[in-house]
């Protein structure tokens, strides 16, 4: 009998230490989910703030919020361009559409990524690309992600319908001609 209590104690000290293992691993898998949506929702705040930053023309603070090696890759033909590249055109794009501004309408973390749809939309008061002002509004969507690493935007990938905002401009698309042989 004495053996059997012995053993029934043992087997419930067992499972106590065991199951005080499981809970210390859940408490430590818990405090590394806590700690990388801390982080998420840190990386999305700075996200708001490189538009914020952008939509008011403050480029010092744009600067600031960039990681000095930064490169921003746009879709289509564009070259991917540096931190001293990106500020001149971002400048060029503000004095033919001053009033531009971008709308965040979808925000999404994970890890060192974030994920931006956003409405941008303007009107056209300056020339543009050889385009004289027009005075017409138009409205088009980016999908933007940034990859965030201690607070500094690092990576940029910018894709958009330019052809959209060009269209409502009231340029015409079309296709070059080809030499006849």
């Amino acid at each position: 009998m004495r053996k059997q209590l012995s053993a029934i104690s043992l087997v419930g000290m067992l499972c106590a230490v065991l199951t005080g293992c499981r809970d210390q691993a859940a408490m430590t898998e818990l405090a590394q989910m806590k700690a990388q949506a801390a982080v998420e929702r840190e990386n999305e705040s700075i996200a708001r703030q490189v538009f914020a930053a952008i939509d008011a023309q403050d480029f010092e603070r744009f600067k600031g919020l960039m990681a000095p090696e930064i490169i921003v890759r746009y879709s289509g033909p564009q070259a991917d361009l540096n931190l001293d590249a990106v500020i001149p055109l971002i400048k060029t794009f503000y004095q033919a559409f001053p009033n531009y501004s971008h709308t965040i309408e979808d925000i999404f973390a994970k890890g060192d990524r974030v994920v931006l749809r956003m409405l941008q939309q303007a009107t056209h008061k300056g020339e543009f690309e050889g385009l004289a002002p027009t005075g017409k509004d138009f409205k088009y969507y980016q999908i933007t992600i940034l990859q965030i690493k201690d607070g500094k935007v690092h990576g940029w990938w910018i894709v958009e319908d330019n052809v959209g905002m060009m269209t409502q401009l009231g340029m015409e698309l079309k296709p070059t001609a080809t030499p006849k042989k």
